[in-house]
């Protein structure tokens, strides 16, 4: 079975996505070029249909909901850490006056099922954390603040 390309828009961004045979599990699925081993149980497998056709974003939902993105892209270089897309905070792995390094891990935000590490986007301390397990944010929303190095 050959791959299939969809372009898919959640929370306002849209995402490429590479889904390998879905005849087999695991699936090879690719996320804006992260790949991922997604298990898909048997009764669950998916009739594939066109990238454009409404039933094929219907498809690769079930799909998605496996995959646990390892970064999304945070901010630029302010040092303030913003959310990329609304959702509830997982964990925090920092605390103030914790040294961090440009890609380091600092916390965990679970949005539309799917868990996404939010990394440090520059090296630094950690000067502030706005949030806490638990806490319901907003697409922006400041999670910590980073005082460069």
């Amino acid at each position: 079975m050959a791959t299939k390309n969809y372009k898919i828009t959640i929370a306002g961004h849209t995402y490429d996505v590479e889904i390998g045979d879905i005849s087999a599990s695991p699936v090879e699925v690719s996320v804006d070029g992260m790949t991922y081993q997604v298990e898909i149980p048997e009764s669950t497998v998916p009739q594939v249909a066109s990238p454009t056709s409404v039933s094929a974003r219907a498809t690769v939902a079930p799909i998605l909901k496996a995959v646990s993105r390892s970064s999304v892209p945070t901010s630029g270089g302010d040092g303030v850490v913003r959310s990329p897309m609304p959702g509830k905070i997982l964990s925090v792995s920092v605390v103030v006056g914790a040294i961090v390094t440009k890609g380091q891990p600092i916390l965990v935000l679970e949005s539309m099922k799917m868990e996404n590490t939010i990394s440090s986007p520059i090296d630094g301390t950690i000067s502030t954390v706005l949030v806490v397990v638990g806490d319901a944010v907003q697409h922006g929303q400041s999670l910590a603040e980073i005082a460069q190095a």
